[in-house]
């Protein structure tokens, strides 16, 4: 068989195993999500700066002059139109655990940093709409509030981990979870983003399909029994389908 013959059949080959892994690659037929708990780690700090790297370093974790690829993972999705973003988010105050609720400033603040993350990272944007209020999370952050132990720390954790001192059973959902003091919506982003563990659930950087179909919950809890400064902020967050 001529040299040139052989030449242009390898070539040919090697075009067709590259277009098949592009078109795989671009699969979005089913949304992967991650599970509203991710394990053990939590990220609790005292003041408002961000937490130290939890597990491996950050590096490579962002970067400038995103490329489009065939996932079309750098490219955002249209936003979806009816929606409220703020539905929800009133800041009402709980009666049992004496804390406020998830503000509009609360969720404007962290949509807006997580959104900031993801697009340095070149992650693609969610909808705005898609970054949301989640009131089962913050049914379970009233029932952390509500722990009448003097210790601000007592019974912060994930559901089925901690206890509250007096009993009561855990209710809502379980989440990523930050706190501290000033722990705004934007510091809370910083901290998931600077925690490898929780920027891979919250972030999600490996997810390759369809943004507008991925949902972030977010809720803010201010204050709780028996004294808690309204400066001391518990966080949770959850990605999931939507």
């Amino acid at each position: 068989m001529p040299l040139r013959v052989i030449c242009t059949a390898l070539l040919a080959a090697v075009l067709a195993g590259i277009l098949l892994v592009v078109w795989a690659g671009g699969d979005s037929s089913a949304l992967a999500t991650a599970g509203v708990a991710d394990g053990p780690t939590t990220v609790v700090l005292a003041s408002g700066d961000p937490g130290p790297e939890v597990g491996p370093a950050a590096e490579d974790a962002g970067g400038a002059g995103c490329v489009d690829d065939a996932t079309s993972a750098s490219v955002p999705s249209p936003v979806q139109p009816g929606t409220d973003a703020l539905s929800g988010a009133t800041g009402a105050p709980d009666a049992a655990s004496g804390a406020t609720g998830t503000t509009a400033a609360d969720l404007d603040a962290f949509r807006t940093a997580y959104e900031e993350h993801r697009e340095a990272a070149c992650l693609g944007l969610l909808p705005a709409a898609n970054v949301r209020h989640d009131a089962c999370l913050e049914q379970y952050l009233f029932w952390v509030a509500g722990d009448p132990s003097p210790d601000p720390l007592s019974a912060w954790g994930h559901k089925g981990e901690v206890v509250r001192s007096d009993g009561v059973p855990p209710v809502g959902c379980d989440g990523n979870l930050a706190g501290g003091t000033a722990t705004t919506g934007d510091v809370a982003a910083a901290k998931w983003w600077a925690s490898a563990p929780h920027r891979s659930t919250v972030y999600r950087p490996d997810f390759r399909g369809d943004l507008a179909h991925a949902c972030v919950g977010f809720a803010a809890v201010h204050g709780g029994a028996p004294d808690d400064s309204p400066d001391f902020v518990r966080s949770a967050s959850r990605w999931y389908a939507c």
